[in-house]
């Protein structure tokens, strides 16, 4: 009852979840894992990663960024984009800044990326020290602009940017950045000009649901929610909130796999430029009264992370059926393959379809 009858090569996990008026969802997710190739083409890696069933962080829960969102979201309203990744300098010549890229469908982002700078007194108030020469940075939120103020002996002055309360450069007072690190991680388009500034965090990574941008999607808890729809989710929450990367990393519609990728300035060669593996799922969902659903999935999450290099695809389909629940035995899940799909590779030969 309630299984996986798992015929791909990939990680399979599957759960139930309620929707915002409290039916009963099955929700099925496949992750696969796939080695990328100097030639662009890609490899089903031979040791597949587990779909995540709650965030994994960079470090202590909480007090870091997420690498990794669960994978068992109730639904997305389109694919998030994520690079796991670090800036490198072009040749490998030390560099004081950079830029970085990642195009992939309708999303077209650019980082700049600074080496280790402080803020420092100077005649006209603060100012940044020169960028320190780097070959490898990490893009990661703990680089990027926010970060909590707690220099004030008063706990009650005690601050922080509930956008990015992992990062760096942020404060109330202007003499309490002297001698802190400034960000490293910037968007391009919106450089940090003042010790005052308050540019929205730059990265490519997943966003934690506790922070603002997310957070402030997820609905009014207040007496009127104790009163009136507790347990449930509140009526104005939002679906947005389930996509974990910032908008200009979501996109505007499903990817379907083959889209061309290109990421710049996040490998030692240079640029990477693949596509996405193209498969599509089949999912039939059966039922002990005899009867039987078919349904697909949709490409909910890519995640890149060209420093092994390698592509994580995340399927993901949710079946509303909630006067079934207790009859529903088992979901297959096989690999139908599109007749104009690129080669995907395991070792040196051709992957065979598998069984419908």
């Amino acid at each position: 009852m309630w299984t996986i009858t798992n015929n791909t090569p990939y990680a399979a996990e599957r759960c139930w979840v309620r929707d915002k008026n409290g039916a009963e969802v099955w929700l099925v997710a496949i992750k696969g894992t796939f080695l990328i190739r100097p030639d662009g083409s890609t490899q089903i890696a031979d040791q597949q990663e587990n779909v995540c069933l709650s965030p994994v962080y960079r470090g202590e829960p909480g007090a870091s960024s997420v690498l990794y969102e669960s994978d068992l979201q109730h639904t997305k309203l389109n694919t998030d984009v994520v690079v796991n990744a670090h800036a490198y300098a072009p040749h490998g010549h030390p560099a004081r800044q950079i830029d970085v890229n990642v195009k992939v469908a309708n999303v077209n982002k650019s980082l700049r990326v600074f080496g280790d700078r402080v803020w420092k007194s100077a005649v006209i108030g603060l100012t940044m020290t020169d960028s320190e020469p780097f070959t490898r940075m990490p893009l990661t939120y703990e680089r990027a602009f926010g970060g909590k103020d707690e220099a004030s002996e008063d706990a009650k002055l005690h601050s922080w940017d509930e956008r990015n309360p992992v990062g760096v450069g942020f404060a109330i007072r202007r003499e309490h950045l002297i001698g802190k690190r400034a960000p490293n991680v910037e968007n391009r388009s919106a450089l940090i000009t003042a010790w005052n500034s308050r540019p929205d965090p730059a990265g490519f990574g997943p966003i934690a649901g506790h922070w603002k941008s997310r957070a402030q999607l997820a609905g009014t808890y207040d007496d009127k929610w104790a009163k009136e729809r507790q347990p449930l989710l509140p009526s104005d929450f939002d679906e947005r909130f389930y996509q974990c990367v910032p908008a200009d990393q979501q996109t505007n519609r499903y990817l379907r796999g083959g889209e061309l990728v290109e990421l710049s300035n996040m490998t030692p060669s240079g640029t990477l430029v693949f596509h996405l593996p193209r498969e599509t799922l089949g999912f039939r969902t059966v039922f002990d009264d005899g009867t039987s659903e078919m349904h697909r999935g949709s490409l909910h999450t890519v995640i890149i992370e060209p420093d092994v290099p390698r592509v994580l695809l995340v399927w993901h389909t949710h079946l509303p059926c909630h006067h079934k629940a207790l009859k529903l035995t088992t979901t297959h899940v096989t690999v139908k393959r599109r007749l104009n799909a690129l080669p995907l590779l395991r070792g040196d030969e051709v992957v065979q379809d598998a069984p419908a």
